[in-house]
This record gives structure tokens, sequence and C-alpha cells, in this order.
């Protein structure tokens, strides 16, 4: 580009020639080999229940969300705007208050529901309501390195209006499609990958449409070392019958880890691997004979010398040795070429393991008496019950669209509520394959719910205490946005928000299944699929449901918004017991102990004598904050605390999202 930078040099106009330089050093960095494409303008979010005051960012209600301007004086309803050199009045009903992404935020979450079927649990999962790249930073903040699993099931980009940015519909008419899909994707997976643990995982549905930008992307963001697998597996058995030349009947669950120390857990083995394991031992084990030799790559003496040995084995004794023994012949690793070939064991190896090693003649050189080595492969090597690698192609009846819509139904929702709602069956594997059972599990395309509702089965299957959280905006359907708008409604209006996505679908869907009944009251008929619990006995399960919102950052320092602040602390502290209200709104209390959630806060210093009392007290309390705004106070106060975790409020608070932005 070095013509072109010379020809920039000639441009008399001073910002305009620096404009022009910040768009070439922009396309310097995003023109190149691999994934390209044109990063799309920033992206914002409406803020419906945020007032509009001087300085704040506003954008019309009738017009896009992008078109901003900037509030310098309000009166009465009158408001007064800039937007580039001009000035602009409205009405103050006409607008609404913008966040643009990347800007420093000051979250807090308002708790609009609960429901609370195992009290004697201190376990709390957690939906929130939000646009995801919002949420995500509140998890960084909360939760940074301590996400296990994270399952994504983003917008497909299929062109047919499924997905918005900056809050309008996108088609397949619009030439920067899929400049602005990726453009959404890698603000919110570079945040994803904040979030994860460093032996933690994502894995992300997609399908044709973005499947090949999206692991260009992926390789980007995590690293292409640590890329671990494509799974494919059948959608739909019949296949798509509208697509063109192909009925296209699979999909893809893209696999990337945070770094190599991630390891997915084997599955219990299916009867055809399990019939493999035909011969009986002495001591009455099951196992089956696998050959020593390495077959495939990497197989030939020269690849790795330190694997080419002889065995010497004396026929009429049935004696298998590593060092020379009379009447003995030798035994190399000959591939079935016959050349030479190496072993799977170094020498150490199989020394070690030598009482399981037998000779045998191989099937080809029976005439030839030409033997080799097996291992005797024993069942329970690995545990009462054998285990395996899964494979890559899944083509299960239980993952398949038509279970799951059928899941779906049976909870009450007709065909139009939520389009291609993901199997249980399909995302409980998946949290099988990537967790513990003290895991924490988050979603922020959560949909319909599939996620948490896969994640209270497997719970009650193995008696795990996983934990997850969904993120999903409220958004409503392309035709119900229409019919609202012609009503003359809009976004922040009770009739809109009672038909959202979080509030119609994913809450319903998760209340429903945790007591066990459809969204009649009715109760669900039959078990779930391969299990034995039934579905009408539902889970002992508990769901609190928050709405995101914003702060003031200067109330926040003067401590005025306490209880706004108070579910992001217990979020903070692990979710653990009920979220606490405060007893009384108006009147701030000194300190909080609260030994049911694990945690309590000073909010008085002067009444730190009685809290350092109370907190030794209550064995159960391990993390404390401290509101504070001097640092030599805080940190004299948390030397008799060498045993527990301690934040200071609201300085960590406050410089973590000015950092984040």
């Amino acid at each position: 580009m070095s013509a072109l930078e010379d020809l920039i040099q000639k441009i008399s106009d001073e910002d305009l020639r620096r404009r022009i330089q910040k768009e070439v050093a922009n396309l310097k960095k995003t023109k190149k080999f691999g994934l390209v494409f044109e990063p799309q303008n920033p992206e914002f979010t409406p803020l419906y229940n945020v007032p509009v005051k001087k300085n704040s960012l506003v954008a019309l209600k009738a017009k896009k969300i992008s078109e901003t301007y900037r509030v310098v004086d309000i009166d009465g309803h009158k408001i007064f705007c800039v937007r580039g050199d001009k000035v602009f009045q409205f009405d103050l009903n006409e607008v609404v208050s913008v966040a643009q992404f990347g800007d420093s935020i000051y979250p807090c979450l308002q708790k609009i529901d609960e429901v609370c079927n195992a009290p004697d649990s201190d376990l709390w999962h957690a939906l929130i309501e939000a646009d995801n790249y919002h949420a995500l930073q509140l998890l960084k903040y909360l939760y940074a390195g301590k996400v296990d699993c994270i399952y994504i099931d983003p917008p497909y980009n299929t062109g047919a209006r499924d997905w918005k940015y900056n809050n309008e519909f996108v088609d397949a008419a619009d030439s920067y499609r899929h400049s602005k899909w990726l453009s959404m994707m890698q603000k919110r997976l570079e945040l994803a990958k904040e979030i994860l643990s460093d032996s933690g995982a994502i894995f992300i549905s997609i399908d044709d449409n973005e499947q090949a930008t999206l692991k260009l992307l992926c390789d980007e963001i995590f690293g292409w070392q640590n890329y671990q697998a494509t799974i494919t597996y059948v959608r739909k058995t019949s296949g798509k019958q509208d697509s063109t030349n192909f009925a296209k009947s699979t999909e893809y669950i893209l696999v990337y880890s945070k770094n190599s120390s991630w390891r997915c857990n084997e599955i219990i083995a299916e009867e055809k691997v399990t019939s493999r394991y035909n011969k009986i031992s002495a001591d009455g084990r099951k196992y089956r004979e696998t050959d020593l030799r390495k077959t495939g790559t990497n197989d030939r003496r020269e690849d790795r010398p330190n694997m080419f040995y002889p065995f010497y084995y004396d026929e009429k004794e049935k004696i298998l040795s590593l060092e020379k023994i009379p009447n003995s012949i030798e035994i190399f690793p000959i591939k079935t070429d016959g050349t030479e070939g190496r072993w799977r064991w170094q020498k150490e190896t199989a020394a070690k393991n030598i009482d399981r090693l037998v000779a045998r003649i191989m099937p080809k050189y029976k005439s030839e008496k030409k033997y080799t080595v097996y291992e005797k492969d024993f069942m329970e090597k690995r545990g009462e019950i054998l285990t395996v690698k899964e494979h890559t192609f899944w083509n299960r009846t239980e993952f398949n669209s038509d279970n799951a819509a059928q899941e779906f139904k049976n909870i009450g929702f007709g065909n139009k509520v939520f389009s291609f709602p993901k199997s249980m069956a399909l995302i409980k594997h998946i949290i099988y394959l990537a967790t513990n059972k003290n895991s924490l599990i988050v979603d922020f395309f959560a949909g319909s719910g599939t996620t948490l509702h896969a994640v209270n089965l497997l719970n009650a299957e193995d008696g795990g205490k996983r934990r997850c959280i969904l993120v999903t905006n409220n958004e409503v359907s392309d035709a119900e946005e229409k019919n609202f708008r012609k009503q003359g409604l809009t976004p922040a209006d009770d009739e809109w928000q009672k038909y959202g996505i979080a509030r119609y679908v994913t809450w319903t869907r998760t209340v429903c299944t945790i007591e066990g009944h459809d969204i009649n009251g009715v109760p669900l008929k039959g078990n779930y699929f391969g299990s034995e619990i039934p579905m009408a006995d539902g889970f002992k399960s508990n769901v609190a449901y928050f709405k995101l919102g914003f702060l003031d950052k200067n109330f926040v320092e003067l401590g005025r918004q306490f209880k706004e602040i108070l579910p992001v602390i217990w979020f903070k502290a692990g979710c653990r017991g009920k979220c606490p209200p405060l007893a009384d709104e108006k009147i701030l209390p000194p300190m909080l102990i609260l030994p049911e959630n694990n945690f309590a806060v000073l909010i008085d210093e002067m009444y730190f004598g009685e809290f350092w009392r109370k907190v030794h007290d209550a064995a159960a309390i391990d993390t404390l904050f401290f509101v504070t705004n001097s640092e030599y106070g805080y940190h004299q106060m948390i030397r008799d605390f060498p045993d527990k975790t301690t934040y200071q409020l609201y300085k960590n608070y406050l410089e973590n999202f000015k950092i984040s932005g």
C-alpha cells in the first residue's frame, strides 16, 4: 500500500488525511490471508428503562437504532440533540437512551421472578434477560476464568430475517450480511474466551451458511492449536426437502478448548464394542487381543527407532521375554507388506506390562509361522464399565429436530412460538462430555432454554450439582413486532415484553419443566427419552430470573444504589442460596451477614469490630465485600480474614467496567 500512502500525504486537509490514514490502517489489520471480512459499524442497544439525561446517547424509536444523537439540553418535554454539526429538537417521548457496544457500562440486575423447587439446596441457576454482549461484560467481571463449558446456538445467518444487527433484521439482500454476522460473533466470542477456565471448552452449533467462516474466526480467537473437533450430527433424517439439489440432513458443532489442558470425557462403550472382548482370563476378566504393531501414520521403523526392538519367544514353553532366552526365536515388528515397522510401546513400557503380552502367529503368515505380539486389552482396565472416545459423527434419533420439536410441543408451545429448538438429549450429551458434576455452564444464546433443561436432567440422573447461567434477549418475532408497532407499542411496553423470547419461551419452559407440567398446568406425560425419570416429577432445582439494567456511575460511587448492586454481589459470591433482598430498601444497614448465601458485606466501616465477630461466628461465610474508598483501609481490614475471598466495593466494580469499555 506504499503508493496509496504517498497519495494520502498529498491531501491538504489535515483532518481528512488523518481519517483516511486511520481507515487504511484498519484495512491492513483485516485484509490478510485466511478470514477476511469488513468490520461493521459499532453495535448499539436500546435502553428503554434508562432515563434520558444531558449528554446521553439517544436514538429515535421509529428509526434505526444506529442513527444516534447526543443530548445537549432538556427543557420539559423538549429535547435538544446534536448529530455531527447539526442541532435537532425532539419530543422526549420520541427517543430512547442507547448504549454503544464497547462503552464502559455499570450493569445491575433486577430480579423478575424465581422458581424454587429445592428449598433445602443452595444450588441456584440463573436466567439473565439482556443483550448477550453486555451480559458477557458482566460475566467477565463475575466469572473470568471460571466457566467450565459454554454451549451456544447462535443465529445461522440463513438470510431469512432470523437475527438482528443494530435492532434491524438482517436478510439475504443485505450485501454486508456475512460481515455483520462475523462482527457480531467476534465481539462475543472474544468475551467468551475470557470467562472460560483453563480447562474449559466451548461448543458452537452451526450449519453450512457460516460453518467455514466460523471455523476461521474461532481459529483466530481461540487458536488453531486449540481446535478439538467439528462434530457432524443428523438434524433431520429425511433432510430439508426445500434445499436445492441435495436434501441437507446434517449440521455441525465446532469444539474449541481454552488451552491444551482440556480433556473430553469418554463415553460408555456400546454393545458392538464390548462384544469384541470375547476372551476370558484365568481370573474371569473379559479381554480382547490387540496387535502391538503400530499401523497407519508414522508406522515405519525410521519414524520411531526407539520403538523397534525384538521380543524373544520360546514356542515350546510359551514364554515371551524382552531378554534373550534359550531355544527362543526373535519377533520383530514387521508390516504386512514385509517392511520393517515399529511397536506401539517403548521397550520400557513393554517390560512393565510383559504379563499382558502374548505371541501369536500372524494370520497372513500361518504357513511361514511368522509371529507378532498382542496385548491383552482388558475390558476393566478403565473401571468396571468400558469407556471409549466419542466419535465426531452422531446419528441418533433422540438428537434430531423432530424429537426436539416434540419435546417443545409437549410443554404446550405451538410450532410458531420458537423456530428450531435444539434436542435436549443432544445438549445433555455435550454437557456430559465437557463437564464434571460441579461444573459451571453458560449459554449466552439461550433461545428456548434447552441447555438449562438438559443440565437439570443430567444432574437428576447422576446426582450432579452443575450450575447453569442462561442469557437471552426478549425480542419478539418479525411478525409480532410488525403487529405491535401497528398498535403503537414499543419494546418497553408490558404487552410487548410479555411475548418476548426470555419471558414467554425461556422462562415459561424453565418453570414448566422444573414443576413437571405444561403451560396450562397439566402434568407432563411419559419419561424423558432414554431415562426412567418421569417428566411429571419435575426437577429438584432452583432458578432466579433477572433483567440486566444500567446504573449511573456517579450514584454507584456515592453508594446510593446498593439495592441494585446486591444481586451482582450474590452472583460474584457464587449464586448460593436464594438471592437476598434488602429488609428495608429505604434504610441501608451497616452490614449484611448472610451465612445462607456464604457471603457478608460491610457497608459502614465504623462497624468493623461487630462485623469481624459476626463473620468469625459464621463458619459458612467464605466471601467478603467491603464498601470503602480507602485502599489503605481496605487492606487493613482484610488482614484479619486471610482465609476469605475479599473484594472492595465500589472501586473493584467500577474499575472493572471502566477497563471493559
